[in-house]
């Protein structure tokens, strides 16, 4: 099976996601319940294995954190696109806990994809679209922001494909440590 790690999102902030589809010709939207911040993807594992990555997963003691959601933008050259994303701002916090899940599942044998880590939600992939309709996309939603998210978990997904768009199934949630009162 396909596994990788994310923060789950919830259904309002899928919501303002999903108001974003629309207005590219020849994208391919991702439905806004599969809307996620990815973590870590790991790829095909067998079952033992994934047993062992959450075992491992399990044992990571991070506090819980706020995040932000804002702005959009692409993956690829701003002249040939492939993936349009909504931004995570990059705080040193995510950045650790990217690091201490990958440390987790690599502790065990299994392997994540090597790629740097840039916190986003992929909203679309655009490699067909024409280059003008991403470019008008990216100035009328770069003020995109919503509210503050706080994260007090993150989870360990399958990821099934099917002919229509992946299937995304939750297969174990992991608590953050409540934030210390100061």
């Amino acid at each position: 099976m396909r596994l990788f790690v994310a923060i789950a999102l919830p259904e309002d902030i899928k919501a303002n996601i999903g108001a974003l589809r629309g207005g590219i010709p020849e994208a391919r939207w991702i439905t806004a319940e599969n809307a996620h911040v990815t973590l870590a993807f790991i790829g095909e594992v067998q079952s033992p294995m994934m047993m062992d990555i959450s075992l491992a997963l399990g044992r990571i003691k991070f506090p819980s954190f706020d995040m932000d959601i804002e702005g959009v933008g692409v993956f690829g050259s701003n002249k040939r696109p492939r993936v349009l994303w909504a931004g995570i701002r990059p705080t040193p916090t995510i950045s650790l806990l990217h690091q201490k899940i990958v440390t987790a599942i690599e502790s065990v044998g299994a392997s994540v994809d090597d790629r740097r880590f840039r916190p986003h939600i992929t909203l679309a992939r655009v490699h067909k679209s024409p280059y003008e309709k991403v470019r008008h996309f990216l100035i009328d939603h770069a003020l995109f922001k919503t509210a503050t998210l706080p994260v007090t978990n993150f989870t360990l997904f399958s990821s099934h494909l099917s002919s229509s768009a992946a299937i995304y199934r939750e297969e174990i949630s992991f608590d953050l440590l409540a934030p210390v009162p100061s």
